[in-house]
């Protein structure tokens, strides 16, 4: 009568174990090969280019130095551009002082660039002055600018350059390309740019657009080139320098000015289109 009873027990346990097994058997199948790496990876990147690890300690800055991205003469107006450096979220912190087209002030603007979205997230100018300059400006409103520059989680980097040529990333191949159509300008008599747009290609993964500038009234574009690029150092981001020329307000000297343009280097690539 008692092995009757033990019977039922036994096979209960039978069924429990073989149920244990096989789960943990489908589990394992599915971590060993129901998973692409690639798509691993590029997940993996995403969570490092927007989120951070909760690890940033608030630091002090001191005054960046000049980043030099032009070869252009004294015959031109020049923006200048001060890199300060990352945050491990897609943020790039620089100043600019932009070229002063017979105003007579000093010009200065403090800028904090989203490299996910490309657009100014904040920024700080001066107020107009006659006398001013980046040392000074920067003293001054330092307690600000650190407290800023803090909240956006922003490490300075000391050793700046423009990176050019070919890049690489995680055993992917870029080289950025500049495509440009003008047109002459009825008024003037020379030639303008009417589009331009700037890509990066990879043979591995495909191709990119990453800016289009169309023409507008306000335009005036007689040139533009690309002298490089700055990689961050945290999420596989590039930033792209394109450096452009503009007709001056009452003709020459022209303005020599630059645009930032910030992209993921594994995201948003298509395929079908890469050399």
């Amino acid at each position: 009568m008692n092995k009757i009873k033990i019977y039922p027990i036994l096979i209960i346990l039978l069924v429990v174990l073989a149920t244990f097994n096989f789960s943990c058997s489908w589990f394992n199948d599915n971590d060993e090969d129901g998973v692409d790496d690639t798509l691993v990876e590029i997940i993996d990147q995403d969570v490092i280019n927007n989120s951070g690890d909760g690890g940033y300690e608030a630091g002090d800055y001191k005054i960046p130095a000049e980043l030099v991205y032009n070869d252009k003469s004294d015959d031109f107006l020049i923006d200048k551009l001060y890199p300060i450096g990352w945050s491990k979220d897609g943020k790039f912190a620089y100043i600019v002082e932009p070229a002063d087209e017979g105003s007579g002030f000093y010009l200065f603007e403090l800028i904090v660039f989203d490299m996910v979205n490309n657009k100014t997230i904040w920024s700080w100018k001066i107020d107009e002055t006659e006398e001013g300059d980046l040392e000074t400006t920067w003293k001054e409103n330092y307690e600000h600018f650190k407290e800023s520059l803090n909240k956006y989680e922003l490490v300075q980097q000391d050793d700046f350059k423009i990176e050019k040529g070919k890049t690489s990333f995680k055993g992917n191949e870029y080289q950025i390309v500049l495509d440009t159509k003008t047109k002459t300008e009825p008024d003037f008599g020379f030639d303008v740019i009417k589009e331009l747009k700037i890509s990066i290609e990879s043979p591995e993964i495909g191709l990119k657009e990453i800016y289009n500038h169309k023409e507008n009234d306000f335009s005036m574009l007689v040139g533009a080139f690309v002298p490089g690029y700055m990689l961050s150092p945290n999420s596989g981001r590039i930033v792209v320098i394109c450096q452009m020329e503009r007709w001056g307000y009452e003709g020459p000297p022209n303005v020599v000015f630059f645009e930032l343009i910030g992209s993921d280097l594994l995201r948003g690539f298509n395929a079908n289109t890469g050399s």
